[in-house]
Order: C-alpha cells, then sequence, then structure tokens
C-alpha cells in the first residue's frame, strides 16, 4: 500500500523515524520552507527529487497527482483540506484525545485548563474539523508545570514510538477504526498573541498554568501594570491568604520577582524579573 507524508516543520520527521526506511514514502511535502540543518535530517530518509517545500492545497494536489498515494498522511498542515479529500484518503495526525479537543492549538488549552493526561490520535480526516473514525490513540500523563513545547515533545514520541507499528497492522488490515462522536466533541478556539494576557485572576491556579505552560512560547503570558506590557515566565503559589480582593494588585516586591494578590484571595511570585527596571510598585493594579 502506497503512502505519502505531509506537513509542517519536523512533525513528518517524527513519522519518518518510526519507520527508519523500512517503508518508504512516495513523497515527503512542507507547507513552509525549513531551515537548512532541518533539511538536511529529512534529506536522510528521502531523496530530494521526492521532497517539496512550499505549497497550499492545490500544489499538494499536483504533487499528490504525480505520485498518486494511496494514502496521505497530514502531520500539521494548518491550511483545510478540501477538494482533496474527494480525491485522496488522508489520515490526520491530530495532538489531542479525540473527539476531545477538536480544533487549533489543543496543547495550549490542555495545559491552561489542568488536564492531568492527553493523548495524539491518527484518524480520517474529513471536511469537518477533526472529525472522522479513529484508528490510533496514545495517551500520557501530564507532569506538573508542563510547557507547551514539552508536552508536544512527549507526545510526539509517543507517534514516533508507535507509528510504524501503526502503519503495519494498517496495511495488514488489522486496525479497527473507533468512532470519533459528534456528542462526546469538545472544541478549542485557536490561540491568538493577545490570548496571552493573563485576564482570569479568580482563579490563581489557572495563572500559574498559563505562565508555565507559554513559557517558551513566542508570545508568552502578559500583564498590563500601569500600561506597561509585563512578560511573566516564572510562577509559583506564595504562601499569603488575602480577603476581600476587588482588584488583583501587587503585594510584594523582591529583587528577582513581584508577588500579585488574586481575586480567590490567593497570591502568587512571579519570578524572573527586575520591579525596579519596570517600575513595579507596591500596591500597583494589575490592568484588566
Amino acid at each position: 500500500m502506497s503512502f505519502a507524508i505531509a506537513g509542517n516543520n519536523d512533525g513528518p520527521l517524527f513519522l519518518l523515524r518510526s519507520l527508519k526506511g523500512k517503508s518508504q514514502p512516495l513523497f515527503v511535502g512542507l507547507q513552509k520552507p525549513i531551515s537548512a540543518v532541518l533539511r538536511e535530517e529529512y534529506l536522510q530518509y528521502v531523496s530530494p527529487e521526492n521532497f517539496f517545500e512550499g505549497f497550499d492545497e492545490i500544489g499538494l494536489m499536483k504533487i499528490c497527482e504525480k505520485y498518486k498515494p494511496e494514502i496521505l498522511f497530514n502531520t500539521f498542515c494548518n491550511f483545510r483540506f478540501t477538494d482533496l479529500l474527494d480525491l485522496y484518503k488522508v489520515l490526520n495526525i491530530h495532538p489531542a484525545p479525540l473527539p476531545r479537543y477538536r480544533g487549533r492549538h489543543p496543547i495550549h488549552w490542555a495545559l491552561i485548563n489542568g488536564e492531568k493526561k492527553f493523548a495524539i490520535s491518527i484518524h480520517k480526516m474529513g471536511k469537518e474539523i477533526d472529525a472522522g473514525d479513529i484508528y490510533w490513540q496514545k495517551f500520557i500523563k501530564i507532569k506538573k508545570g508542563m510547557s507547551v513545547t514539552e508536552l508536544r515533545s512527549a507526545l510526539m514520541n509517543a507517534l514516533q514510538s508507535g507509528f510504524a507499528g501503526f502503519l503495519k497492522k494498517y496495511i495488514a488490515g488489522k486496525i479497527k477504526p473507533q468512532p470519533n462522536s459528534d456528542k462526546k466533541a469538545t472544541y478549542v478556539a485557536r490561540r491568538y498573541p493577545e490570548d496571552s494576557r493573563l485576564t482570569h485572576w479568580d482563579d490563581s491556579a489557572k495563572i500559574i498554568r498559563t505562565v508555565l505552560a507559554l513559557r517558551n512560547e513566542v508570545n508568552p503570558a502578559f500583564v498590563y501594570i500601569k500600561e506597561k506590557k509585563i512578560l511573566l515566565v516564572q510562577a509559583q503559589p506564595g504562601n499569603r491568604i488575602y480577603e476581600g480582593i476587588n482588584t488583583p494588585f501587587v503585594t510584594k516586591l523582591a529583587a528577582n520577582g513581584f508577588e500579585i494578590a488574586c481575586l480567590d484571595g490567593k497570591t502568587i511570585f512571579f519570578a524572573g524579573i527586575n520591579p525596579k527596571e519596570h517600575d513595579i510598585q507596591l500596591n500597583d493594579r494589575i490592568g484588566l
């Protein structure tokens, strides 16, 4: 059974590493161009003439028309597949425990929401977002304080460990698809840079989870103090309890950080910041 792999960045590499050259895709295509270093690793698994960079759905359809794969694996192309689905069977990699967490940025939301475990799934792609029968799924435990980068790495390593075995069983007809129930489905919204602003001050635990989850992201968590944007990458529970908080405010200053009282009465210490450099003072209110 012939197959090909399309995706973004390093996504398809995890499938190729799993296969270790034992099963060769007809081609590997990446939606966006990549660095020379990453390209060099890809070319260890696929010949240059069968490696493509930079396309939209129409471009991918042209490549598929040349190679005619029986299955196309999608590993994070971020455009919607429409007409292509009428011509080829596409199995999609989605880093979430389908049918829950359909949509963009499920890893971010899982950590912000405080999930204890999470999964990566392979399912049949349809025109409805992240719907279609589930062919494979692997759960892992979420460690306390995990970042998006760390959870993504753990999920992709689980995919790498299981993909070759899945493909062998799939080709042999030994995989029984499981329903991806719309009734049990949940959805997550795409995140934008402004969504990293901390606004849910009635839940101090969620604030901490958000800061730690986003600490390695291009858009880390942030607050406004006296109309100045302050980026936050370290957070831990404080040891004081306040009563009757109407607005979060600065309760403590230190050389390496500052403390804020939340609406639930608990405090959080944000480390890695010199308050003097940002003119942060006691009793400063947090912009909401």
